[in-house]
């Protein structure tokens, strides 16, 4: 006979914001019935169980609007809990300084970095590969566990900044970057950690063509356990590629319209940059990128680049007001493309920046249509959500590599379509549903994020994390989560069989399932901006 005892409450173990709404997980085989109580003891909730699905229940004490520190009980279980109207303001201001902590080329000190200050890392020119021509490309994040830069994802983590920043200003205005590692601490805190970023892209950019280089890199991984300054193998920049170039395109037409106000002279370098190379785009045919031979680092390939065509020009709709561009775009629209918000799946930044555009420029008939689709996809994610035990807009078979970011592009773009008022009655519900699972309310009870939590993460595939003798790794870094294809070594060797939603382990060699990366990063500081913004107060 199976107990009939729950043996663990799941539930966001950051907290939970004043005005939102307070769920737990339990497994079990009937309601059972849980209380809050203050530290000294009074109880202040009291409530039910609901069923969910399977053996999963649900409790909700969304009622209870009292900032404070609780004692959540379920028959012998407790769990700590937080309610306050700012309880996700550390871990977003962790989240953006991440960002901070992955910069290359530059000098973290002491006091702004803690324990984890290194030394400037990669400071020599790169070699164009297959030639002797060296050009310097100094700056930017590194994009994950890894030293390399790849611009495609780069284009996708600065477009999520410059978004949040734009729906989301007063969430971000009090969170701290480093400051003396930037060149513009006047700027707004996301612009201002994305302008390192936009500063390294710029020099990605080939003067003579406008092509764009896929990535600069050594040729290979270093070992895990080097520190990034002491990893001195020759830098190689990869070839010009069409994915690089369209989403460089898109992210500089971005950049230019959102950096206007503040920069000027960055906007208007912003903007010929994007114009150089959508020239180089309609000038080479659509080629997918594939290593050199030995370049062994991350290949970020993708065989359709259609989408990156249809976000590059519609990027550059926006920013220029020009109907002419409309023209280009329209045709694009109607392709039958995933929309979404991947570094390989495209299309709905391409959709935003098109529906985003004043109307004048634009057919009021596709404007029409586009909204339509879009909202036909929110609610066939927002029926996956409310058929979903713990209310996430997943299948089992999206629980691939980074299946976080999965989750966190799909709350995003409920809360994006807000913006261009397609308004979903589930989006901040989803939101936040997405946030509760990566805060802890998974089948793992695992808080997905480095530094928070009753349960966080404390191996992640880092490099500076696991070479720093540090015994915490870097916090507010966001890992891949579970992914149900096993694809490394420690996963297929200990989640063999285990269900999708917990094929995830906490190990520095799991790289499918516990690698960080900075376009994980950034859906994770939208989204909880969003919350912040909406619900924290």
């Amino acid at each position: 006979m199976p107990s009939r005892v729950p043996k663990s409450i799941f539930y966001n173990q950051v907290g939970y914001l004043i005005s939102g709404d307070k769920r737990f997980w339990i497994q079990a085989h009937e309601p059972q019935p849980f209380a809050l109580r203050t530290p000294e003891g009074q109880a202040v909730f009291a409530g039910m169980t609901k069923p969910v699905g399977g053996n999963w229940y649900v409790g909700d004490f969304t009622a209870l609007r009292v900032p404070g520190t609780y004692t959540l009980t379920v028959g012998t279980l407790e769990a700590r809990v937080v309610i306050h109207r700012r309880a996700y303001r550390d871990v977003l201001e962790a989240m953006l300084r991440f960002f901070d902590y992955q910069l290359c080329g530059v000098v973290l000190p002491e006091d702004e970095a803690g324990p984890w200050a290194h030394g400037a890392c990669h400071t020599s020119d790169a070699k164009v590969f297959g030639t002797e021509r060296a050009l310097a490309c100094p700056g930017g994040w590194h994009d994950a566990g890894d030293y390399g830069k790849y611009t495609v994802p780069a284009a996708k983590a600065v477009a999520d900044l410059l978004l949040a920043h734009e729906y989301f200003p007063a969430a971000l205005a009090h969170v701290r970057p480093m400051r003396s590692v930037h060149r513009a601490p006047h700027l707004p805190p996301a612009l201002e950690v994305a302008r390192e970023e936009i500063a390294w892209l710029l020099t990605m950019q080939d003067p003579a063509t406008g092509g764009v280089y896929h990535k600069v890199t050594t040729p290979s991984f270093p070992p895990l356990d080097t520190r990034p300054e002491d990893d001195d193998a020759p830098l190689v920049l990869s070839p010009i590629s069409y994915a690089a170039t369209a989403t460089f395109c898109a992210a500089m037409a971005h950049a230019a319209l959102v950096y206007r106000p503040f920069d000027p002279a960055l906007s208007s370098c912003c903007a010929d940059a994007a114009r150089r190379a959508y020239a180089w785009l309609g000038a080479h045919e659509m080629q997918p990128f594939h290593n050199p031979d030995g370049i062994l680092t991350g290949e970020y390939g993708d065989a359709e680049l259609r989408d990156e065509l249809l976000w590059a020009s519609c990027a550059l709709l926006r920013m220029t007001g020009d109907s002419a561009w409309a023209r280009v775009c329209e045709p694009l629209l109607d392709l039958d493309l995933p929309w979404e918000l991947g570094w390989a799946d495209v299309a709905l930044y391409g959709v935003m920046d098109y529906l985003r555009t004043p109307r004048a420029a634009v057919s009021d008939d596709v404007r029409n249509k586009v909204k339509s689709r879009l909202l036909r996809e929110l609610d066939a994610l927002a029926a996956m959500a409310e058929s979903h035990p713990f209310g996430i807009p997943m299948r089992d078979d999206d629980f691939i590599w980074g299946s976080n970011m999965v989750l966190l592009n799909r709350a995003m773009a409920f809360l994006l379509a807000e913006g261009v008022g397609v308004l979903h009655p589930a989006a901040h519900t989803v939101a936040q549903r997405a946030a509760d699972y990566l805060f802890g309310a998974n089948p793992l009870g695992q808080c997905y994020v480095t530094g928070f939590g009753q349960r966080p993460v404390r191996h992640p595939h880092h490099r500076p994390s696991v070479a720093d003798d540090v015994d915490h790794p870097v916090p507010g870094m966001v890992v891949g989560g579970p992914n149900r294809h096993l694809q490394d070594e420690i996963a297929r060797a200990q989640l063999a069989g285990r269900p999708a939603m917990e094929a995830y382990i906490d190990h520095q060699d799991s790289y499918s399932t516990n690698e960080v990366a900075v376009y994980w990063n950034s859906p994770a500081v939208f989204v909880i901006a969003a919350l912040l913004e909406a619900r924290g107060r």
